[in-house]
């Protein structure tokens, strides 16, 4: 497979050693643009929704009290045995060992 800039070159150095009709039809043709082809990749990536937002026919959803406390508690059980092996692991250490290594 042909790399598409080494054939737009090669397709051009062709059109230059034609006629001048033919060369008149070959400029007529757009650059090869990185920052275009950014452009339509980000432009591809957006919603295709109405004014770019979410419609309004779906309400709101309500808050789900229960599930974030549920996620907050099991947050605070683990939390501080974490902390406290991470913190805590020279204390313990040298406790252990009592200078005998």
């Amino acid at each position: 497979m042909v790399s598409p800039i080494l054939a737009r070159s090669a397709f051009r150095a062709a059109a230059q050693a034609t006629t001048a009709t033919r060369r008149t039809a070959v400029q007529g043709t757009r650059q090869f643009s990185v920052l275009q082809s950014m452009r339509q990749w980000a432009r591809r990536m957006e919603l295709h929704t109405p004014y770019e937002r979410l419609p309004t026919q779906t309400g709101a959803a309500g808050a789900d009290w229960g599930a974030t406390f549920k996620r907050i508690a099991g947050q605070a059980a683990v939390y501080p045995l974490v902390a406290g092996s991470l913190l805590g692991w020279p204390l313990l250490a040298k406790t252990l060992l009592d200078g005998h290594i």
